[in-house]
């Protein structure tokens, strides 16, 4: 409810860095902490990040695309994002089975977001149109 309208006055790029960072600090978490109240505590924090990030990622490419081809490019996004789900599964089960834990593949994928955060943060340009007219 609140990371549209915090992203329509902040802008999209902020507001998904802080969402990776958010997602990465509770997946990261999760390896660190033991416990059901400390776990649930990670699930929160990994849950805001979600929000930040899967609102803000499909209105940036909403913001780059032209109306004519709009729906093709989110299309192409979502097929993308949900391919990344599977193959992710795959290679972080594999990454678990072959450390003989899973802790490496949360390690992985803390390590991945914030890498994805850096290059966000450091090479992505603004999409909200207010923010970075066309």
């Amino acid at each position: 409810m609140w990371p549209g309208p915090r992203s329509d006055r902040i802008g999209r790029k902020p507001t998904i860095v802080c969402g990776l960072w958010l997602l990465a600090a509770g997946v990261a978490s999760v390896t660190l902490v033991a416990g059901t109240v400390a776990w649930l505590a990670a699930a929160v924090v990994m849950g805001v990040g979600m929000a930040l990030l899967y609102p803000n990622l499909i209105a940036a490419v909403a913001d780059i695309s032209h109306p004519n081809w709009r729906s093709s490019s989110l299309g192409t996004y979502r097929y993308w994002r949900d391919t990344g789900y599977a193959l992710g599964a795959l290679v972080l089960g594999g990454i678990a089975q072959a450390a003989g834990l899973i802790a490496p593949a949360f390690w992985f994928t803390a390590a991945l977001l914030l890498a994805s955060s850096l290059w966000v943060l450091l090479r992505a340009k603004e999409t909200h149109p207010r923010l970075h007219p066309r």
